[in-house]
């Protein structure tokens, strides 16, 4: 059965209810950012979840910047996986150029900001599925060069949307 959702950051949608839906979309307001959009079956297939992921998904924007805030706290805990993702990044991917490698090393020594770090991660997914409790479960995923490392760090959120955890992922 073929369904629908429409959402003002991304337009209509249509696909099949039993499969969900996967792709690249482009989110409006983003710079024309692409990110990957992933509906589960489950959620695709229950009315009154599928409902509710429009809604969600034209709050991407204020979900990217409550995630954003909660990453720059992460940060700030020493021990976090969030910092342990940044020291991977630049041990693995260290001769890269630009602005990241400077703020990852400055902020490895002591010397950079979470703040100013936290700017470098991008929403690379969004994903619903249906939680064990039967309501509607997701998360964004970040990524700090999504074009060199599949890693990402999966911030979590609850049903009132407010983010439940952060944990690194790949």
């Amino acid at each position: 059965m073929q369904t629908t959702i429409t959402s003002t950051l991304v337009g209509t949608l249509e696909f099949d209810a039993a499969s969900g839906f996967a792709g690249q979309v482009v989110v409006s307001g983003a710079g024309g950012d692409s990110c990957w959009l992933y509906i589960a079956e489950e959620v695709s297939a229950e009315p009154r979840l599928l409902a509710t992921v429009a809604p969600t998904v034209d709050a991407f924007h204020e979900l990217v910047d409550q995630a954003r805030s909660a990453l720059r706290g992460e940060l700030a805990k020493v021990d976090s996986s969030a910092v342990e993702f940044v020291r991977f990044h630049v041990e693995e991917l260290g001769d890269l150029e630009g602005d990241f490698p400077a703020a990852a090393h400055a902020f490895l020594s002591g010397t950079g900001s979470p703040a100013a770090l936290a700017d470098f991660f991008r929403a690379t997914g969004l994903a619903f599925h249906q939680a064990a409790d039967g309501d509607l479960s997701f998360w964004l995923d970040f990524g700090l060069v999504p074009e060199h490392s599949d890693e990402v760090l999966c911030v979590r959120f609850d049903a009132d949307r407010g983010v439940s955890s952060i944990g690194w992922e790949s």
